[in-house]
């Protein structure tokens, strides 16, 4: 499917006007994976909306650094190998977040947007005071059904014919065909 509407804006209020602002606010797993892979800067905890994991991730690899610089070794690889651990668990953390940001931006919008009025007068679908007429007017419109026993052609049945008996309907009229002469 094409990707232009996500740049044709109606300018109304409707359900296009908020699928376009959606579209604007939700997070992208290709690009929280991306930042993933910058893992001690935290950058994809940031991008994800969780400021003190992003934060964490910072200051433990800051400390890692500076264990290191200072010779304590163990102390940095310590450090560092918690931060991959908690990295590995995040490749599954991104997913769970993703959907869940994604999941209330939805409701969020879709709940907070304002419904237009109905218009003055209007009280629902079929009005009380015509309701006679109108309930006339849609039996006349059948669309080519025609009421049980109003059919010359099925001899005033109260049913309509059987597969059997519209098989033979079908032969009559093939043998009246075959008997009338060609102009």
């Amino acid at each position: 499917m094409s990707e232009a509407w996500k740049h044709l804006d109606l300018e109304g209020e409707g359900l296009q006007s908020a699928n376009l602002r959606l579209v604007k606010l939700m997070k992208r797993r290709p690009r929280a994976y991306g930042l993933l892979v910058l893992f001690p800067l935290g950058l994809h905890r940031a991008y994800l909306n969780d400021a003190r994991g992003a934060w964490a991730y910072r200051v433990a690899t800051l400390a890692a650094v500076v264990a290191w610089w200072f010779g304590f070794g163990w102390v940095a690889l310590g450090l560092l190998g918690a931060i991959l651990a908690v990295a590995l668990y995040d490749i599954r953390w991104v997913e769970d977040r993703v959907a869940l940001i994604n999941k209330t931006l939805r409701i969020h919008l879709y709940k907070t947007k304002a419904a237009a009025p109905a218009p003055k007068g209007f009280r629902g679908r079929y009005t009380d005071d015509s309701l006679d007429e109108y309930v006339k007017l849609k039996e006349q419109e059948r669309g080519g059904h025609v009421l049980p026993g109003k059919d010359p052609a099925l001899n005033s049945r109260s049913r309509a014919p059987s597969f059997a008996e519209q098989e033979a309907m079908l032969k009559e009229l093939a043998q009246a065909k075959q008997k009338k002469p060609n102009p």
